[in-house]
């Protein structure tokens, strides 16, 4: 199923899927997430705040350092964000500060 959703996402931001499944599986390990909750993270950052494949990977690795996070809280925040960047990677820190 990754790889499915992986080639459709690809093909939409330009990121090559085996990142993108790489991502995901980064994504999903860190902070609680689960594969549901990281996949809309990612298409949230991906397709409305158009990171690229390095936006995509710092942000990532932010979350990584950051954790515990609740991925759900996470996404709330990146879709409040309403495609802004400095928005989104903010959305880290306001996530950290509300567990």
């Amino acid at each position: 199923m990754s790889s499915k959703w992986a080639k459709e996402l690809g093909s939409k931001c330009d990121i090559d899927p085996e990142t993108l499944k790489f991502m995901l599986e980064e994504l999903s390990e860190s902070c609680y997430g689960d594969a549901t909750s990281s996949k809309k993270v990612i298409e949230e950052l991906t397709l409305k705040c158009n990171f690229n494949k390095g936006e995509l990977s710092k942000f990532i690795s932010e979350v990584s350092q950051n954790c515990p996070l609740d991925a759900k809280k996470l996404r709330r925040e990146i879709s409040e964000a309403k495609g802004k960047k400095e928005l989104a990677f903010r959305a880290i820190a306001k996530v950290r500060t509300r567990l």
